[in-house]
């Protein structure tokens, strides 16, 4: 580890201890001073892999909205090494296994969502479009992993060009919400509650590295159709009810659509990504979420504006095949 970086933050006598990280490249140390954390973090984060200007770029825009996010100390672009706060451990997962009321973390996170949304300064140059192409492409992933994994071979290019077809369709129908800042993996996992401060600053946010300009639905559908665990239903359409409240009656019949179709996207997407991290990257956990997935998507399947990928769906995968691939 780079003890210069460190130094030069005038942090001289500590001591590194890696903490457990996520599906990414980078790795986390929290660093102790005397046997006392200083609430700084050291992160290695290979450039080469992680969007690392993505991050500063996001971090500054959600600081400039008054939200809370780990204050970047420093940054070794050279070395790819951030010196960055602190946010602890409890995250909203680890803050429901410590008896924090269920209701209140999805409450706070939604309306954090909500005023992102109501949020008025334009963002169109700060912020990556997210493009009909790039979603197509994430779906992609499904074909790419998952396919393969199920039936050991790769799916025909007939196939892959009829599935590209569906979702130019499907999102060209459905896509048309207000466009807002969309973090990309807003769940759980990724949000901290901060009990110390006060209103939306006690909503802790990470990982947003890829956030883009895209549908106002699509980290909804993240937080309450989460690919790693099962929320309860009638905090599904609470919060649904919480966040659509803001809308007119004609714009909450295109957020329902949108929502319905980008959730099977992002079910898609998840389901290769976590096929490949058991295949390329040798990370197993993630499958036994495989499952979950597949009943998410078969709840939003059944409705008229998404019928050609369920019908899709059904010939490709019908349901002896919708399942956690055999290693």
């Amino acid at each position: 580890m780079n003890i210069p970086f460190l130094k030069k933050n005038g942090i001289k006598e500590f001591k590194l201890k890696q903490i457990k990280s996520d599906a990414s490249f980078r790795k986390y140390f929290r660093i102790y001073t005397k046997n006392k954390s200083i609430n700084l973090l050291l992160v290695r984060s290979p450039k080469k892999k992680e969007n690392n200007l993505g991050y500063i770029k996001t971090a500054n825009i959600l600081e400039e909205m008054n939200l809370s996010v780990p204050k970047i100390i420093d940054y070794d672009n050279k070395k790819d090494l951030f010196l960055i706060e602190d946010f602890g451990s409890q995250t909203f997962k680890n803050s429901l296994k410590n008896g924090v009321d269920e209701y209140k973390l999805y409450n706070l996170a939604v309306e954090t969502l909500i005023y992102i949304y109501k949020w008025k300064i334009n963002l169109k140059k700060k912020l990556p479009l997210y493009s009909e192409k790039k979603l197509i492409n994430e779906a992609l992933l499904f074909l790419e992993w998952y396919w393969p994994f199920i039936y050991k071979k790769k799916p025909s290019q007939k196939t892959i060009d009829e599935f590209i077809k569906i979702w130019k369709f499907l999102l060209k129908k459905n896509l048309k919400s207000k466009k807002i800042l969309v973090h990309r993996d807003f769940h759980i996992d990724n949000l901290f509650f901060l009990k110390n401060r006060v209103k939306l600053r006690s909503c802790g946010l990470i990982d947003f590295q890829d956030a883009v300009l895209g549908p106002s639905s699509y980290d909804l559908v993240s937080l309450l159709e989460d690919a790693r665990r099962d929320v309860d239903n009638k905090i599904i359409s609470k919060m649904y009810k919480k966040f659509t409240s803001n809308l007119k009656n004609k714009e909450k019949k295109i957020f329902v659509s949108e929502y319905r179709t980008l959730a099977i996207n992002r079910h898609l997407k998840v389901i290769g990504i976590f096929s490949r991290l058991y295949l390329r990257d040798k990370k197993k956990n993630y499958l036994k979420h495989i499952p979950r997935l597949w009943r998410l998507i078969e709840k939003n399947l059944n409705y008229d504006d998404l019928k050609q990928i369920n019908i899709w769906i059904d010939e490709y995968f019908p349901k002896k095949f919708r399942v956690k691939p055999k290693i």
